[in-house]
């Protein structure tokens, strides 16, 4: 299987991956293992995108974003809610009606998880699921039905004005999913994105 990560060079002259998605995607390969490299340098432009994307958002929104195993949907999950939301209306409970929902919320994920096998978290699968969000996808039609995948994004081949627009497009997705609760508003997240990235986390 092809890998391609991005590297940078240290001054003792070894390699290490440009950000946290690099070394993921360089983890899965196998001590002691020969492997063949090209090495390609990137432009300023396209190492600034890539630092910005892989090395901020990705790994801030990664990091924000609460899993539930994957087994229960929003539509689940809100519906679950709003009928909580609604008795403690009728019936002010001190906020036991809404605890009870997302107690039963992560318990029927569970169940389903248990069903399934173990779940992994995978930043390259996280990344490809928030460049379909963004609107980034082709549409397939399998036997299971019609199927959603991501795009293959290269930086490479995007100018200034097209990576600002795909990065406002995920970074919309990552606030409305899992930054907006997490900060005061949309300009400190952005702060967060880019403190991530000069940490190179």
């Amino acid at each position: 299987m092809a890998v391609t990560a991005s590297i940078v060079k240290t001054t003792e002259g070894t390699f290490i991956p440009a950000t946290a998605y690099d070394a993921e995607l360089l983890g899965g390969l196998k001590a002691g293992k020969p492997y063949k490299v090209e090495v390609k340098q990137m432009s300023d432009r396209i190492y600034r995108h890539h630092k910005l994307f892989f090395g901020g958002l990705l790994p801030l929104a990664y990091h924000y974003w609460t899993p539930t195993g994957g087994m229960v949907t929003q539509g689940e999950r809100l519906m679950v809610e709003r009928f909580a939301q609604r008795l403690e209306a009728l019936h002010e409970s001190g906020g036991l009606f809404l605890q009870f929902a997302e107690e039963f919320v992560l318990g029927e994920a569970k169940k389903r998880g248990e069903k399934v096998g173990v779940v992994l978290q995978s930043m390259e699968v996280f990344r490809k699921w928030l460049t379909a969000e963004a609107g980034y996808f082709d549409v397939y039609e399998t036997p299971a039905g019609i199927r959603k995948e991501a795009k293959s994004i290269s930086f490479a081949n995007m100018e200034q004005e097209e990576f600002n627009v795909f990065y406002k497009n995920c970074f919309q997705v990552a606030w409305n999913m899992m930054l907006a609760g997490k900060f005061e508003n949309e300009e400190d997240a952005q702060a967060a994105a880019l403190q991530m990235m000069e940490m190179g986390q």
